[in-house]
């Protein structure tokens, strides 16, 4: 049977909590979505909190730690700043700020998909992705520079929530292995980056030869 490619907006999001999640161990894990090209994600940077009540959260600072998660050869977050907002079907990527609850620090929101399966990858099959959108909670201290807890209190890495979200819009979901960037929850003060086990993961969906379904 031919398979006709469909895009949908799907409803399907990720997000990133405080800790306390339990996940069958693995290196890696695939979300079973592949950009058919290089993407980038814009930045808006409206509605943020700065000031006093974060660990070394000036405004430069707190960009900086956001545009600093982007350590995917995938995307790129390109210069300059976005007014799109976050979680709307608008054809554009982006990255900012919102409201979050129940504990989340983070959130990626898979919005255009194609339907079916169009790539083969080894052992592994892709669905083509066209949109995602990062969402990186008010609610809670940041730390972007300085020691942790500062004088306002402990406070959670930006850096690195922004880069395990990231590692969501290319393709990767989430791990039981505390010490991994995409481990599913953070502690305050904590400092995680991608390392070799993302790398494979994110080999496993660009690094090798595909055949379209």
């Amino acid at each position: 049977m031919t398979k006709t490619l469909r895009r949908v907006l799907i409803v399907a999001s990720i997000a990133v909590v405080l800790a306390g999640a339990t996940l069958p161990a693995s290196a890696y894990c695939l979300t079973g979505i592949r950009w058919p090209s290089n993407t980038t994600v814009s930045y808006n940077p409206s509605g943020k909190v700065t000031g006093s009540v974060q660990c070394g959260g000036d405004a430069s600072g707190m960009d900086s730690a956001v545009r600093g998660g982007d350590s995917w050869s995938r995307m790129s977050i390109p210069a300059g700043t976005t007014s799109a907002k976050p979680n709307r079907r608008d054809g554009q990527n982006t990255v900012g700020w919102a409201k979050l609850g129940g504990g989340t620090l983070g959130v990626t929101n898979y919005l255009d998909t194609s339907r079916f399966y169009n790539w083969q990858c080894g052992a592994n099959r892709f669905a083509d992705i066209f949109e995602a959108d990062v969402r990186i909670t008010t609610v809670y201290r940041w730390w972007t520079s300085g020691s942790c807890p500062c004088a306002a209190g402990p406070g959670y890495s930006l850096k690195s929530v922004a880069e395990h979200e990231f590692g969501h819009v290319i393709g990767l979901c989430h791990v039981n292995q505390q010490n991994s960037l995409m481990y599913p929850s953070f502690d305050v003060c904590e400092t995680k980056s991608k390392g070799s086990d993302e790398t494979s993961g994110e080999n496993a969906i660009y690094g090798g030869t595909c055949s379209p379904l």
